[in-house]
């Protein structure tokens, strides 16, 4: 029915505004009356809501993204244990050591330790088969505006695809494809950190004109400001060896640092007409 719809499109517009928010403060301490108002739930029946579309409990969704967080930190930083606790939104050093090891069964610093020590592609294609440009171009952008999807689950699967076939049915629908559109995507998750399953990807469009978030459609502002931007040419099913390229062998023996802003993605080209080996993917990472 109609009204059903309408119901059910309100919920996951204003969802989409807490996970929102959730994720670009998520180095702050949260009431949960404070996330309710930012959706415009009734905070009695707030962590229900929230916890029904999640799959888990809101504290446990939060506490884990800030581990996932503190996680990538160890491996992809120089920052201190102490300096990484404190990022993610640990009043302590102690309780954010503690946490940590219930969820990952390791100290951050034996964490550190480990994964530093293990070879970076073993099992996977060796970097001479990647058609990818070690060379960045640094550049400055202005933020920018996108209509975005969410999708959970391995990146790649049928959750993205239909991530991407509700934008774009969206995007149609308002006459929001020109061609200046830019297509991006967002993956928020490390799959050698984060389960699959829990993995989040956002398909997002660039906005020329001001539109209004709708149902599962949210709005949002990527952030601009300083970017290394990587060329890959070739399959999409390469960006986890490319990304470890990227992090590993190219973030931490340069001199740049990683700012606090989403790695995302520009699909130059498209597989609608495009084959596979041709595919042309820009790399935004965002540096100081």
């Amino acid at each position: 029915m109609p009204q059903s719809q309408d119901i059910n499109n309100d919920y996951q517009k204003r969802i989409n505004r807490v996970l929102t928010y959730i994720q670009d403060n998520i180095g702050k301490s949260f009431l949960l009356k404070e996330l309710a108002e930012v959706g415009h739930f009734s905070p009695f029946h707030f962590h229900r809501i929230l916890s029904a579309f999640l799959g888990e409990p809101l504290g446990a969704y939060i506490k884990r993204k800030r581990l996932e967080k503190g996680a990538h930190l160890l491996l992809f930083s120089n920052s201190s244990v102490t300096d990484i606790s404190i990022a993610v939104g640990y009043e302590t050093l102690s309780s954010f050591s503690a946490a940590f090891s219930k969820h990952f069964h390791l100290s951050p610093s034996e964490y550190r330790l480990q994964h530093e020590s293990l070879k970076p592609f073993e099992n996977m294609e060796t970097p001479t088969k990647i058609n990818f440009d070690f060379l960045p171009i640094i550049k400055s952008i202005p933020p920018t505006r996108v209509a975005f999807v969410r999708a959970f689950g391995p990146y790649g699967s049928e959750s993205t695809g239909k991530a991407w076939n509700t934008l774009m049915h969206f995007a149609d629908k308002n006459g929001l494809l020109r061609k200046e559109t830019q297509l991006l995507g967002i993956s928020y998750d490390n799959p050698e950190i984060v389960k699959e399953n829990k993995c989040e990807y956002n398909a997002c469009i660039s906005l020329e004109k001001d539109i209004r978030p709708e149902g599962e459609v949210g709005i949002k502002e990527l952030k601009g400001g300083k970017y290394a931007v990587f060329t890959y040419k070739g399959s999409y099913t390469h960006f986890p060896v490319v990304y470890g390229l990227i992090f590993k062998e190219w973030l931490l023996k340069s001199d740049h640092e990683l700012r606090d802003n989403e790695v995302f993605d520009h699909y130059v080209n498209s597989p609608n007409d495009t084959g596979t080996e041709e595919l042309i993917t820009e790399i935004y990472l965002p540096i100081k």
